[in-house]
């Protein structure tokens, strides 16, 4: 971290207002089908519905008393449902338990896992053998799996430590402080990667690590953490032009007066 300190400012800067920040090393499954929950959606929704697969699908693990007073209190844990178990979830079932278009996702991807021929389970944990952008390529083979999901699934479970995921936030803190010249455009799959390699040029072979603290300075509820001059100003929507008004409207508000 020092290291990262010396060589760019903005890091040395923000980085002491969020000590202890760490790294999942997540089972390669349970990742990827969190991060396939986790598309257009809040931690809240995505806790839920991670937490719908396990209880519906996983396996029962022990009981846990909230309280000594009442077994009422008591709590049923389980575990991340093996590929196995998430074979038994269909599209129709998942849509009802509010996973909206993800289920079709998840189902899809547990198909094309269940028929890989080694075993999607172990292709999966095989990834880790891999470099990082082959294991990215691998991964956007399963359905509803782009750029950034990829890039959390290999920096959360499969020890690609210089994978970046490019989401608004990090997209956010790039055009401030290290591609100003990217200001106005939008957010694509190529200019992702541009951002991904700026970063890894600053950072090094550890550069997901390092962004883990700038990503979380752009959270809105941990970037108050920051004095007001080191966070990163809001960018204004422009403002949409006003419709003109068609002649036929026209005409006939005349007609009317």
């Amino acid at each position: 971290m020092t290291n990262w300190r010396s060589r760019d400012k903005r890091f040395e800067s923000v980085s002491a207002y969020y000590p202890g920040a760490r790294l999942l090393r997540q089972d390669p499954l349970e990742c990827l089908f969190s991060f396939i929950c986790s598309s257009n959606n809040h931690i809240s929704r995505i806790h839920g519905m991670v937490n719908k697969l396990c209880r519906r699908y996983g396996t029962k693990l022990v009981m846990v008393k909230q309280s000594e007073s009442s077994a009422r209190d008591a709590e049923h844990l389980f575990s991340f449902p093996s590929l196995e178990q998430l074979a038994e979830a269909s599209e129709e079932e998942l849509r009802k338990d509010g996973f909206g278009y993800r289920a079709k996702f998840i189902v899809g991807t547990v198909k094309q896992l269940r028929e890989k021929t080694e075993g999607g389970t172990e292709w999966l944990a095989g990834l880790r053998s891999v470099p990082y952008r082959e294991a990215s390529s691998a991964l956007m083979t399963l359905p509803g799996i782009g750029p950034k999901v990829a890039a959390c699934v290999c920096l959360f479970s499969l020890d690609k430590f210089e994978a970046i995921p490019v989401d608004t936030h990090v997209w956010q803190a790039a055009v401030a402080h290290y591609r100003p010249d990217l200001e106005g455009k939008s957010l694509t799959p190529r200019l992702m990667t541009v951002v991904e390699d700026t970063l890894i040029e600053r950072f090094g072979p550890h550069a997901g690590w390092a962004h883990n603290v700038l990503f979380l300075s752009e959270l809105a509820q941990l970037k108050k953490k920051l004095p007001e001059k080191l966070q990163t100003p809001q960018k204004r929507k422009a403002k949409s032009p006003a419709k003109a008004k068609s002649p036929t409207k026209a005409m006939k508000k005349k007609k009317g007066e």
